[in-house]
């Protein structure tokens, strides 16, 4: 059996070969897709005493599948983690994480520029179903997490940078908060990878990624993980992931895969391109603000610098005029093609808070002339020229 250990010097390693053990499929060197929703056994007692964690014993697909655990044992090792666990979406992953640490009357610290769609559930499903309260809050200095802790919070939500203004919280200070009242602390690490920051090293007990963006990287799959450092708290999700159903499908498990062998050529092309786009829209006339943890100018760069091992290719600007302005940018551009997703090797542009009311933009920190761009792998000068035509107007 081959040594897995000799895999785990280093990411790229991990990325390549960890978790894939050839001798148990006639030393392919890509591992098969195992489409099977079963597995028999030789008799009921090997039914009935096997192991869940045994990566050479199966069941039944919604439990586990071998495609799928060596897409987790990738994703753990890479978090440094006990484990990872796939699941159908990032929304699967986010929900199963709150449902598994939360009860009824919890209450969650999260940050006010969290993914639209979990602040939903957190206020809609949660507080109406578990009777979930929660706080809101800009997160960039410690002291507002821990001035918002009762003795009911078991949940501290980050985003760590957040997608749209891209402000970062100080992971380790906030985990060392939290673990004064034995709340937990999830962040959602989909912006960085793994590549460029590791939250459980930091004292984050969840990590968060949504597959579909840079792990995946192809615009092909949906898909989330979870990724921890505590046995008990992995027993527990692997369990409620049973019960909830939302494990990944093996054909998505294995995009995945094969866009992890390229993740980290794919991620440091991104931010090259996102740092010079970064550095020319910062330089425009017609730009007032640029949003991206890369740029010296970025109020906590310093920051970043401490927990971050880079950026990737997502960045905001607000540009010196009004909405319908900032639209008619989006439109004239034509490399950028509009769309509300990122990661993948496409360059993007979306306004996010177009038809967000004024106030609410002032809470989020953002306009609503705000123009978010993921910067793909079309080339810098071409996506440079492409902003370069559009403003000008």
């Amino acid at each position: 059996m081959s040594d897995q250990n000799q895999y785990l010097k280093s990411s790229k390693l991990i990325a390549t070969h960890y978790g894939e053990e050839y001798e148990h499929y006639y030393n392919a060197i890509v591992p098969p897709v195992f489409m099977n929703s079963l597995n028999v056994f030789e008799s009921l007692d090997d039914y009935y005493d096997f192991d869940r964690r045994d990566k050479h014993k199966y069941c039944y697909g919604r439990v586990q599948n071998p495609t799928v655990r060596i897409l987790e044992d990738k994703i753990g090792a890479l978090e440094h983690g006990v484990g990872a666990l796939a699941y159908a979406s990032g929304m699967a992953a986010a929900t199963a994480a709150v449902l598994t640490v939360c009860r009824t009357g919890s209450h969650v610290i999260c940050v006010r520029n969290a993914y639209g769609p979990l602040k939903s559930f957190l206020s809609g499903y949660a507080k109406e179903h578990m009777d979930i309260t929660v706080t809101y809050v800009d997160g960039d200095c410690p002291e507002e997490f821990e001035e918002n802790i009762t003795d009911r919070t078991d949940l501290i939500i980050l985003e760590s940078p957040s997608s749209v203004v891209f402000s970062l919280q100080d992971i380790r200070s906030v985990s060392e908060l939290a673990k004064k009242v034995n709340a937990k602390v999830y962040i959602d690490n989909t912006y960085c990878t793994p590549i460029y920051q590791q939250p459980l090293d930091l004292g984050a007990d969840i990590v968060m990624h949504t597959t579909s963006k840079y792990i995946g990287g192809h615009s092909d799959v949906i898909g989330g993980m979870l990724a921890v450092k505590d046995e008990e708290l992995f027993k527990k999700l692997l369990e409620n992931r049973e019960l909830f159903g939302g494990i990944v499908g093996p054909m998505e498990a294995w995009l995945m895969i094969r866009g992890l062998r390229t993740m980290e050529v794919r991620v440091a092309r991104h931010q090259e391109t996102a740092m010079a786009v970064a550095e020319f829209l910062e330089g425009h006339p017609k730009v007032r603000k640029v949003n991206y943890p890369g740029l010296p100018s970025h109020p906590q760069y310093e920051l970043m610098k401490r927990q971050q091992q880079g950026n990737t290719g997502l960045l905001s600007f607000e540009i010196d005029g009004s909405t319908k302005e900032a639209e008619e940018v989006a439109s004239r551009l034509s490399i950028f093609k509009i769309g509300v997703s990122w990661g993948g090797f496409e360059s993007l542009v979306f306004l996010p808070h177009a038809r967000t009311g004024e106030d609410e933009c002032k809470k989020l920190r953002g306009s609503q002339n705000i123009i978010r761009i993921h910067c793909g792998l079309e080339g810098t000068e071409d996506l440079i020229a492409d902003l370069e035509s559009a403003l000008a107007y």
